[in-house]
């Protein structure tokens, strides 16, 4: 309403028009912006993120993490062969004994290893769900899992035997109170199981405890992109792509882009997933002095929207000159994009794979439980063939 007043005074009465024409050339500053300090600096969630004990402890460039289960899986192949070794010394086994355990009492492999903890993963989050538990309880569950598991291995402590301890350390991490044995009872697990490994898992999670995680991002952007493209998205639209990027987020726990990326970047990738061509459209009205990341415009925008560059659009400019000077759009949508290919990546188990994989992992702790189910085999052989003979 400013504007147009000063045009029209500027229209009737030469004298102030060049004080009018000043006026547009110098934007305008709420009194907000003029009482900010000298050395303000906006904080972003991704600013937090990355001052956090969590990107400090446990972000890794895919090399690292590489390296990480490679040493974490050698360290305990060391073990069991050196318990295997001390089994075979200990015992007088026969040679078919020897050929049973040299085939099937065998340590796991790096890629069994991360299959069977991505497999148990999926459980943490399924037993979490089905307790109810609030959407941020589950999330730092399967986190406090899969990081347990870089610091330790399957063939050293059951996977099966640290999945509640998960769900109740989350728990309490997430102040979502709920006394032991209560949640025993509801997990019909018992009491001394649940709290074994808590001091083992606290120990291997560095006592760091805060999490990060997308849905509070996804919140974020879900009311920046509105206000971005004012005018132009169907709400009802907006809160499906809402609905479904939660379920995104929730599988991409799963995998290791928490381990790569921030989780404003892993909410950016799930909704890019939903909707490309409506984030890419939303990336270059937030930072308008780039060129080249546009895509077609998003189906739920109208032709009036798509024609509209009315003052309203200039104003987002303007509040966007912050992030313009800081933040290379077109960097970070190919990153987002990295982000994208890896959460689409299938990683399928099977439940015949994970029982296959589990069963070596059980023979390879117990050999003795090997030679015995030999013997029994061999004694049920031995009395068939002695009833055929007396038939």
């Amino acid at each position: 309403m400013t504007d147009i007043q000063t045009d029209e005074k500027g229209a009737s009465n030469p004298a102030t028009s060049s004080a009018a024409e000043k006026e547009k050339e110098t934007p305008s500053t709420s009194p907000a912006e003029k009482n900010k300090p000298p050395n303000y600096k906006r904080i972003s969630d991704d600013d937090i993120y990355r001052h956090s004990s969590q990107y400090r402890m446990w972000s890794y460039t895919r090399e690292q993490l590489q390296e990480k289960r490679i040493d974490t899986n050698a360290r305990a192949v060391a073990y069991i062969e050196e318990n295997l070794l001390k089994f075979r010394e200990a015992h007088d086994l026969a040679e078919e004994e020897m050929k049973v355990l040299e085939a099937k009492a065998i340590p796991l492999t790096m890629e069994e290893e991360l299959n069977l903890v991505n497999f148990y993963a999926k459980k943490v989050q399924v037993i979490a769900q089905h307790l109810n538990l609030p959407t941020e309880v589950v999330a730092t569950s399967i986190s406090f899992f899969r990081r347990f598991f870089l610091e330790n291995s399957v063939m050293q402590i059951d996977p099966k035997s640290i999945v509640h301890t998960t769900i109740f350390l989350a728990c309490k991490s997430e102040n979502y109170f709920i006394s032991v044995d209560s949640f025993a009872q509801k997990a019909k697990s018992n009491r001394e199981s649940i709290l074994k490994f808590e001091f083992k898992l606290l120990e291997s999670l560095k006592f760091s405890l805060l999490n990060h995680h997308p849905y509070k991002p996804l919140h974020g952007f879900f009311l920046d992109i509105q206000n971005i493209l004012y005018g132009k998205v169907d709400l009802n639209y907006m809160g499906q792509i809402y609905d479904r990027c939660k379920k995104r987020i929730s599988g991409a726990l799963l995998s290791d882009v928490v381990y790569f990326y921030t989780p404003p970047q892993i909410t950016l990738a799930a909704l890019l997933i939903e909707d490309e061509a409506l984030v890419t459209r939303y990336l270059e009205m937030k930072f308008p002095n780039v060129e080249g990341i546009q895509e077609p415009e998003a189906k739920n925008m109208t032709k009036e929207a798509q024609n509209d560059t009315s003052k309203t659009e200039k104003d987002k400019k303007q509040n966007t000159k912050d992030e313009k000077s800081s933040i290379d759009a077109v960097k970070l949508l190919a990153v987002i994009r990295e982000c994208k290919d890896l959460i689409e990546e299938p990683n399928p188990l099977s439940t015949e794979d994970a029982k296959r994989i589990a069963a070596k992992n059980y023979y390879c702790q117990n050999p003795s439980s090997l030679v015995q189910k030999l013997k029994r085999k061999m004694n049920e052989d031995t009395s068939t063939a002695e009833k055929r003979q007396k038939i």
